[in-house]
């Protein structure tokens, strides 16, 4: 195809146009991030404790002030950078906050110990993160969900198997586990939503499989998709498996947000003081 000086233009408008639509916006140096409903925000960081110099925030279409919030934390794969995909996809934009990490630093080997050492600086990591993004937006502490494809999948197996308390599911794409970190308990996973999916012609379908059947055997509720015709890669868009899971897990019910009874009482008695201190 033979350019002028019009295509030219002409493509240096399209660029611009899709990078402001689809782009991700980024804080200026010195200033909080501005955290808008519909949009992804990239968070720069000079802290230790988190993995990378930056991690990324989707806050959904839907999101208001109302009610708390569940989180998705989605670690990349091999050689990525933090990104919100394919959690934010799988949503469809709405009902979760998403949020894209980085690893923390680590060793090419390592020992048992070392490793569970590890696990517990990307679990610091995690809620760093999290207290950061709580300063802005409202987060249900009770539905914290770790997610990952491909060596994101196998870091999230890792994360829920070591801390299964903290974490409310997971989300396992293109991956198993490693069989790395030993279970606080036989009952650690117990009762624990777990989703795992692969393509037909992964080279982690075997993985994956096994992965299944162990948490099954523990008595995690796991659920288990094949991406037929997939290999390395899906369309996290086009399951509606993943999607019906994830409302299912993800939602808060309103008797959840309602005030219990000690809490209306103690608000009763709070008013009726005031009512008693502004007589006249």
């Amino acid at each position: 195809m033979a350019f002028n000086k019009h295509s030219v233009w002409l493509f240096v408008f399209l660029v611009c146009i899709s990078g402001a639509a689809f782009g991700a916006g980024k804080q200026k140096k010195g200033e909080a991030a501005k955290f808008v409903p519909g949009e992804e925000v990239r968070v720069e960081v000079d802290d230790e404790r988190i993995g990378n110099d930056h991690f990324m925030v989707y806050v959904p279409s839907d999101y208001n002030d109302e009610r708390d919030w569940p989180v998705i934390f989605c670690y990349h794969g091999q050689s990525g950078q933090p990104t919100t995909w394919p959690m934010r996809q799988a949503v469809r934009g709405k009902g979760f906050i998403v949020i894209g990490m980085g690893y923390v630093p680590a060793k090419k080997k390592m020992r048992r110990g070392e490793y569970m050492n590890l696990l517990k600086r990307e679990k610091r990591s995690v809620l760093e993160v999290k207290k950061y993004v709580g300063e802005h937006l409202k987060i249900d502490e009770k539905r914290l969900f770790v997610s990952g494809f491909s060596k994101g999948g196998w870091h999230s197996a890792d994360m829920v198997e070591a801390s299964a308390k903290g974490w409310a599911g997971a989300v396992i794409f293109a991956a198993g586990r490693r069989g790395f970190v030993q279970l606080a308990s036989k009952q650690a996973l117990r009762g624990k939503p777990i989703y795992i999916g692969a393509g037909e012609n992964d080279v982690n379908m075997k993985a994956a499989k096994r992965t299944a059947a162990y948490y099954r055997r523990l008595g995690a509720e796991v659920t288990f998709e094949e991406f037929k015709g997939e290999g390395h890669s899906f369309d996290p868009s086009g399951s509606e498996t993943l999607y019906n899971w994830l409302a299912s897990n993800g939602a808060t019910s309103d008797a959840e947000n309602e005030p219990t009874d000690k809490e209306v009482e103690r608000k009763s008695k709070a008013g009726n003081q005031e009512n008693k201190n502004n007589k006249p």
